[in-house]
C-alpha cells in the first residue's frame, strides 16, 4: 500500500524513561510516514515518565502536526498504555512499536503491505534478536508456551506490529496481556500472520522491564490458556479436577480401610501427616481457583471502562475541532 490507497494510519508509541530517544524515533517515524502515505498520525502515551521524556514529546507536539500526546497520571503499564493508544487513534490501521528505537520504523510499511493482503493483524518477528542472552532465553520460554494459545508465531513479545482498526476495538487489554493481543484475535476468528523484522541494539538508556515481568508475564500466559480453552464451560475445568481429587480422595480412604481390616493398621495412625497433604493440596488448589476466578472477574470488570486514568491530552487544533 502506498499513498494513493489511502487509509489512514495510526502510529502509537508507549513511552517510558525514554527522553534520550524520542527525537530520533520521531524523526525515523515521520520520514517514512511521509514517504509512504497522505494520512498518519503518531500518538505518544506518557506511561507516567519519570525522566524529561514528557517535556521532549511536547516540544515534538509543537513543531508536529500529526503529533498527539497523552498523558497518564502515573505509570499503568505496556498494556494500558497501549489500550489508550487504541482508543485515540483514528487510522483504519493502528502500528505499534517501542520508543527505545529497537524497533526499526523502516519495516512498517512492509507490514502495513501485508496486512492490506486481507489480514487483521501482522506481528513482528525479531528473527535476528539483538538482546541480551537472559531477555532471548525467557523469551523463547514464553513464546513456546504461548504458540500453544493458537496462532503459530514465532515472537509474541515483538511490539512491532500492525492491527485492523476493526479488529483490535473487539479487544481488552490489562494486566500484561499485550503480548497476547494475536492470540487473542486468532481465538476470535480474526486472520493472524507474522513477518520477520529488523531488531536494532539498545543505544539509550536501560530496558524497563525485568525479571518481574517475565513472572507476570506468566501468570497472564496461564490465564490466557484457560480462557482460550475454558471460558465458554469453566465446568470442564473445575470439574475435571474436582473429580480427580475427589476419586484420589476415595482411593486413600478404601487404602486406609483395606489397611485397617486386612492388616489391623488403625485408620488414624497417620492422621498427622494426612492432614498436612490433604491442608497443603487444598491450599494450592484454592489459590489456583481463586486467581482464576479473580481473572475472570477482573476481565468482566474491564469490560466497560478504561484500566488507566488521564491527566492530558495534546491535540492540534484542527483534531479538536473534529
Amino acid at each position: 500500500m502506498r499513498k494513493n490507497d489511502n487509509p489512514k494510519i495510526s502510529v502509537v508509541l508507549p513511552v517510558y524513561n525514554e527522553e534520550k530517544n524520542l527525537r530520533h524515533i520521531h524523526k525515523e517515524i515521520s520520514q517514512v510516514m511521509r514517504s509512504n502515505y497522505e494520512e498518519w498520525e503518531i500518538i505518544f502515551i506518557d506511561d507516567g515518565s519519570t525522566d524529561g521524556s514528557y517535556e521532549v514529546m511536547k516540544q515534538i507536539f509543537e513543531e508536529a502536526p500529526q503529533v498527539r500526546i497523552i498523558k497518564f497520571k502515573k505509570n499503568f503499564g505496556q498494556s494500558a498504555a497501549l489500550s489508550a493508544g487504541f482508543e485515540h487513534s483514528e487510522g483504519e490501521v493502528i502500528v505499534t512499536l517501542d520508543a527505545d528505537l529497537q524497533n526499526d520504523p523502516k519495516e512498517i510499511p512492509k507490514l502495513v503491505d501485508k496486512l492490506l493482503e486481507g489480514y487483521d493483524c501482522v506481528s513482528g518477528w525479531r528473527k535476528k534478536r539483538k538482546d541480551s542472552l537472559g531477555k532471548r532465553f525467557a523469551s523463547w520460554i514464553q513464546t513456546k508456551l504461548a504458540m500453544k494459545l493458537g496462532p503459530n508465531i514465532h515472537d509474541f513479545g515483538c511490539t512491532l506490529k500492525a492491527y485492523a482498526a476493526k479488529a483490535i476495538n473487539d479487544i481488552n487489554l490489562y494486566g500484561e496481556n499485550h503480548r497476547y493481543i494475536p492470540a487473542e484475535l486468532h481465538r476470535m476468528g480474526y486472520k493472524v500472520t507474522e513477518l520477520p523484522v529488523n531488531h536494532r541494539s539498545r543505544k539509550h538508556g536501560n530496558t524497563k522491564y525485568g525479571s518481574f515481568r517475565l513472572l507476570k508475564g506468566s501468570f497472564d500466559l496461564f490465564f490466557h490458556f484457560f480462557w482460550n480453552h475454558f471460558s465458554a464451560a469453566p465446568i470442564h475445568f473445575l470439574g475435571t479436577i474436582g473429580f480427580i481429587f475427589m476419586v484420589s480422595g476415595f482411593a486413600l480412604g478404601t487404602y486406609r480401610v483395606l489397611m485397617k481390616y486386612l492388616f489391623g493398621v488403625p485408620v488414624l495412625s497417620e492422621m498427622a501427616q494426612l492432614l498436612l497433604a490433604i491442608s497443603m493440596v487444598l491450599f494450592g488448589f484454592l489459590l489456583l481457583m481463586f486467581g482464576i476466578l479473580a481473572e475472570i472477574l477482573m476481565k468482566i470488570y474491564y469490560s466497560d471502562r478504561d484500566n488507566y486514568t488521564i491527566e492530558s491530552i495534546e491535540k492540534h487544533e484542527e483534531d479538536k475541532e473534529e
